[in-house]
């Protein structure tokens, strides 16, 4: 479910606080937040709180507690106290710092304008009031509004001269208005964090605190037009009247080549996903996506559980469990039909297949290669085996909500529960999804790809969450009809399978 489908909450609340803090001063307002906050934070709907639970979750790396899920509450509700004072310059008793702010500097000063990605994170009203004390060139932001024309009517009340330089994305003369801002030497804000409220099909899907999000790939498609120097700008509520203001350099310029479009508009978006997500674990507080921002809400899916401590033996496991795909899927032809959707057909129908394989790994920082020698099996619905017969013995099983890894020579045993092995279980689920012919499920775990024909092809996936990308970057699956041939995966220990069917 989108942002923009959120009911705006606290309108006539805003009003009052603006009031109240325009009369009655900061210290007495910002004392009225805690009783606000409880008010915001206990109405919330539960589907609001049941997201801020997964954001916070994710961020934390453990379940959150009461205390963690206030602190973005009130977080919020003081920027939105402190934009009052911001809005009219009144900025005695803040205190804002800020880093990287040479780099912005020395753009400014060739005179090419220049782009800052910014998110719903921290307070971006801090960043203009850094400008207002004395930024050489003219500041304009760029911002969805769809959801939160209350909001920004009050403050548009307060500060009707600044309102003139927020421009509504989406609009006809957005890009206009943007390019000639850049060409006058300015800088251009964007915030690009949220699916777009129109065209809501204009995302990219990448990994972000371990799970699928959809941002937006407008930011970075205009910021390619634009061909102005783009930096990531972030402010950091630090506490009461206290921010941190981060500049970053993020590209020369985005460039989306011919050719080679998609791919480099998803490498920028990961990009900035991945320093977001670096943000994000450090100042959770500043979190300010109150919504479902992994869409996950709509389906039947439940809090992801608290990735579980896995041992040297069974993070064996999981480098080998990516190999469990490789089990020959023989079925009888594939399905009519052409593409991806024939294949996974092709490879539904199979309920149980056996193969021998012969298995080389390439390990980082070893020049010879480990070659090995077993036999695979598949047994519909959900168990996966694989055995190690040369040149040491190793079993691996896959059954129901159980990993099990076993090596007797070394008296290693190793149990997995895959409800508290999130990242485990996103590779486990690949694999069964693909084996099963589940394409809906394989891509909640990973970017798939096709080429070639139900009767020769590849599928690539390249895995969602950044946790498992550190173990495996690339999965490819090569096959003949409703069969797998050959099985290659890419990270840090490479290997590549070759798989003959046992008739």
């Amino acid at each position: 479910m989108s942002w923009t489908r959120e009911r705006e909450r606290g309108g006539a609340a805003l009003r009052l606080m603006a009031w109240i803090a325009r009369r009655m001063g900061w210290r007495f307002s910002h004392a009225l937040l805690y009783p606000v906050t409880a008010w915001f934070m206990l109405s919330a709907p539960a589907r609001q709180r049941e997201s801020m639970r997964r954001f916070q979750r994710r961020a934390l790396g453990r379940e959150p507690g009461w205390a963690d899920l206030w602190r973005p509450y009130f977080a919020f509700a003081a920027t939105m106290l402190d934009r009052v004072y911001l809005l009219q310059g009144r900025t005695k008793g803040f205190e804002i710092a800020v880093t990287g702010l040479e780099a912005l500097d020395a753009h400014i000063a060739a005179g090419w304008g220049c782009v800052l990605l910014g998110a719903h994170f921290g307070s971006f009203e801090a960043m203009r009031a850094l400008a207002d004390r004395g930024c050489p060139v003219e500041v304009m932001a760029f911002m969805y509004e769809a959801n939160a024309r209350l909001a920004n009517a009050v403050f548009s009340a307060l500060s009707p001269e600044k309102a003139e330089r927020v421009v509504a994305l989406g609009r006809a003369d957005s890009m206009l208005r943007a390019k000639e801002c850049l060409e006058r030497g300015g800088l251009v804000g964007i915030l690009a964090d949220r699916r777009p409220a129109v065209g809501e099909d204009r995302v990219v899907p990448v990994p972000f605190l371990g799970a699928a999000a959809p941002l937006p790939a407008g930011p970075h498609i205009l910021a390619a037009v634009l061909g102005a120097p783009v930096m990531l700008a972030f402010g950091v509520w630090r506490g009461p009247r206290r921010y941190e203001i981060r500049f970053e350099e993020f590209a020369a310029r985005v460039v989306l080549r011919r050719g080679a479009r998609e791919a480099d508009l998803r490498d920028s978006v990961l990009r900035y996903a991945a320093r977001l997500e670096a943000m994000a674990r450090a100042h959770p507080a500043n979190w300010f996506n109150f919504y479902d921002f992994w869409e996950e809400l709509d389906g039947p899916g439940r809090p992801a559980p608290v990735p579980a401590a896995v041992s040297p033996a069974g993070r064996r496991a999981v480098l080998a469990l990516p190999a469990l795909a490789a089990a020959p899927l023989a079925a009888p032809g594939a399905a009519e039909g052409g593409g991806l959707e024939a294949v996974m057909a092709a490879l539904a129908a199979v309920r149980r297949s056996e193969a021998e394989f012969v298995e080389t790994k390439e390990i980082a920082g070893l020049a010879d290669t480990l070659p090995s020698r077993g036999t695979l099996l598949w047994q519909a619905p959900s168990t996966l085996e694989k055995r190690v017969v040369e040149p040491f013995q190793e079993r691996i099983v896959v059954s129901g909500e159980r990993l099990v890894y076993e090596r007797p020579a070394r008296g290693e045993r190793q149990e997995v529960n895959l409800d508290q092995a999130p990242e485990v279980r996103a590779l486990v689920e690949a694999i069964r999804s693909t084996l099963a012919g589940d394409l809906a499920t394989l891509r909640r775990y990973h970017e798939v790809s096709f080429a070639g024909t139900p009767e020769a092809w590849t599928i690539v996936l390249h895995p969602l969450s950044v946790r498992v990308r550190a173990v495996v970057q690339r999965l490819e699956i090569r096959g003949v009809a409703g069969s797998i041939r050959w099985f290659q995966t890419v990270g840090n220990e490479s290997s590549v399978m070759q798989v003959t069917p046992r008739t």
